[in-house]
């Protein structure tokens, strides 16, 4: 959402792709997409349509949603999975140039879609990095340590302008890279 809001200051019509109603992440992921959105005033939540995880069945909402809303400016998946659904069907319907997608995951094919341009972006949780963070609260709890009560794992919005810097396997650049955010 704030990419949306950075990029594209005049605002205008986005759309959501939910993952399976009911489940909590993605009540989460579409929450607080929406509330971010129109916390701007500039932008208009036309559709959000649960497409349970399905690469296919987010292809053929978005393709509705496209001929409904012809103007419309972004998409933004709850997964990576349907994000790539979402982008063949923006492909399908010529308008690459003006519609952004984004997913959530930061899986390898969305990785290698963001370096083809076809995907805007995609938010990462570096999972390897979650379970170290896992880990040491575990261990953190076992010898009866204090914890806060929110504990912040590592997340980042991958786009082509840091794809490269993120697309590495190598642990200690990824935290370093992290920490410099």
């Amino acid at each position: 959402a704030n990419w949306f809001i950075e990029n594209r200051p005049e605002g205008g019509k986005v759309a959501i792709i939910e993952g399976q109603a009911g489940v909590f992440a993605a009540g989460q992921r579409t929450a607080g997409f929406t509330e971010t959105i129109n916390a701007s005033g500039k932008f208009e939540v036309v559709a959000s349509v649960p497409a349970d995880w399905s690469r296919e069945l987010a292809f053929n909402t978005a393709s509705t949603i496209l001929q409904q809303h012809p103007d419309l400016i972004g998409f933004y998946a709850n997964n990576d999975g349907m994000a790539l659904g979402v982008v063949e069907a923006v492909k399908a319907a010529g308008k690459a140039e003006q519609v952004a997608v984004f997913g959530t995951d930061g899986v390898s094919d969305a990785y290698a879609a963001i370096r083809a341009g076809d995907l805007t972006g995609t938010v990462d949780s570096f999972p390897v990095l979650t379970g170290e963070v896992a880990m040491e609260v575990a261990l953190r709890l076992l010898a009866g340590q204090d914890l806060p009560r929110v504990v912040a794992t590592p997340q980042a919005l991958i786009t082509k302008d840091n794809v490269e810097t993120y697309a590495t396997t190598d642990l200690k650049a990824l935290r370093a890279a992290l920490l410099a955010k």
